[in-house]
């Protein structure tokens, strides 16, 4: 099973089974080409009120096979962390389960205040914006989980 280390950051890989090994870094694998192809499609459309990349080396084509790979990529990642998640036991599970709640509830509370406060600067948040105030919650409610349940 999963041992959770990093005050709720991470868990640790040497802690694992061949099969979940295999299966988590499978998945980070499949995620990390996947974000990097998210990366390149970012540039192309503009992040956080940048102006997107005018000039490239890549064309029309190519952009539409690279954001099509990274959602396959992004899908087979998905595919080997529920086989993972699977296999997992009850405190994992719980684990997993405070830090996505904390990312709804990062969603909302920052997204809210990102919302609220973007008429006065002029601002548009896109979708981007609030996927950062997801991940920042997700952190707060790793962070929590380690707080309440393993720290003492």
């Amino acid at each position: 099973m999963a041992k959770i280390i990093h005050k709720g950051m991470w868990i640790d890989i040497k802690s694992l089974n061949a099969e979940d090994k295999k299966n988590f870094l499978t998945s980070l694998a499949f995620g990390f080409i996947a974000s990097i192809l998210w990366g390149m499609h970012l540039s192309h459309i503009g992040f956080l009120g940048n102006e997107p990349t005018t000039d490239t080396w890549i064309s029309e084509t190519g952009l539409l096979f690279i954001r099509i790979l990274m959602i396959v990529f992004f899908l087979i990642g998905a595919f080997f962390y529920k086989k993972f998640y699977s296999a997992q036991d009850d405190f994992y599970k719980s684990y997993h389960n405070f830090t996505f709640a904390g990312g709804a509830y990062g969603f909302l509370v920052f997204g809210s205040i990102l919302t609220v406060m973007a008429p006065y600067f002029n601002y548009h948040p896109t979708f981007y914006e609030f996927f950062l105030a997801f991940a920042a919650g997700t952190g707060f409610g790793g962070y929590y989980f380690y707080k309440k349940y393993i720290a003492e």
